[in-house]
């Protein structure tokens, strides 16, 4: 299903990201005309995905995005895409279904996406956008486009990144929870870091904590709880764009706060890359110990993670060390011979 509907050679696209979708008021007045003619669906079948949905988050978060991704495919595509031509009692039941369904297409996006296919995981993403556009669902909409802003500013495209997370902003006024105004706002930081821009970065996470200090988790919904969005999460982005802006002591203060109080077993993954960004920060701020202590960290937090990112993660180490030449230290050759066993492991 998947090969046929984006092709395994899909390529990420910058001119996609331009792609005007239909008017939020147009999508919704025609979802509520179609009322489908196949069977009947109702709460237990928005129920069954919602629990579907639960499981494949919890072990994206701890695993990484290769780990039964094209079973979140296979899923999405058998019976969830049967469930939206079915019929729905109410409009309410119909959107509930179409949000569903978009959060889970927003998760193969995202599976995609950590796995290093872009191209997919963009087309994945457009998708959720418009299935989230269908369910009249703006603060979902505002969360999958913070999380192609996301894709953008890692793939070096900050101005792209930027557009995308202010329109999460724009396309979720008014519906987005304080939690993800905070999520969205801090993707602006770091598109306004990746095109250099200090003041606006600051300013940006400023806001971002404000936002985030009036967020009441039980009140915030699935996606925020699953993704775990807290101010362990902020303090990761943060030091990513310090990072970018050169600001290195204040980047690895951020991190090394996201790392100390993140659960790393809820959230291997992306303890696993933020100590991978602490080391790269506290290498380049010519401490190749510690730097090498927290790579080594990072590989230890790694086994049993499937994620494309993790696997760049520990090609930059060797890129890192190489530069270095005849001048690397026994313990830092260790840690590169390490880092090659790894990546040639099946």
């Amino acid at each position: 299903m998947e090969r046929r509907a984006f092709g395994f050679t899909a390529l990420y696209s910058l001119a996609a990201l331009a792609v005007p979708l239909d008017s939020w008021e147009d999508v919704a007045e025609r979802g509520r005309r179609a009322r489908g003619g196949g069977a009947a669906v109702g709460r237990r079948e928005i129920d069954a995905v919602r629990d579907m949905l639960a499981v494949f988050s919890r072990a994206d978060e701890r695993f990484g995005g290769g780990h039964a991704r094209l079973a979140v495919v296979q899923y999405l595509t058998s019976d969830v895409a049967g469930y939206l031509q079915g019929t729905f009692a109410s409009d309410q039941d119909r959107r509930a279904m179409f949000s569903a369904a978009a959060e889970l297409t927003y998760l193969a996006g995202w599976k995609a996406f950590d796995s290093s296919l872009h191209g997919v995981a963009q087309r994945y993403y457009l998708q959720s956008l418009r299935l989230a556009n269908e369910a009249d669902d703006r603060a979902l909409a505002g969360f999958t486009l913070r999380a192609m802003a996301h894709q953008a500013v890692d793939l070096g495209h900050g101005a792209e990144a930027l557009r995308l997370a202010t329109s999460a902003l724009a396309w979720s006024r008014g519906r987005a929870t304080p939690a993800a105004t905070a999520l969205f706002t801090v993707l602006t930081a770091r598109g306004h870091a990746a095109t250099g821009d200090r003041a606006k970065t600051s300013a940006a996470l400023r806001a971002a904590e404000a936002h985030l200090a009036k967020a009441s988790p039980g009140d915030e919904p699935t996606w925020i709880q699953t993704s775990g969005f807290t101010t362990t999460s902020l303090a990761s982005q943060a030091g990513q764009a310090l990072r970018d802006l050169g600001d290195l002591p204040a980047a690895e203060t951020e991190l090394r706060r996201s790392v100390a109080t993140r659960d790393t077993e809820a959230y291997r993954r992306i303890h696993t890359l933020t100590l991978a960004n602490l080391a790269d920060v506290q290498c380049a701020r010519g401490r190749l110990r510690e730097a090498t202590e927290s790579w080594n960290s990072a590989l230890d937090s790694m086994v049993g993670v499937r994620s494309g990112r993790a696997t760049v993660a520990v090609k930059n180490i060797r890129t890192r060390l190489s530069s270095f030449g005849p001048r690397l230290p026994a313990f830092a050759k260790q840690l590169d011979q390490r880092a090659a066993a790894l990546l040639v492991a099946p």
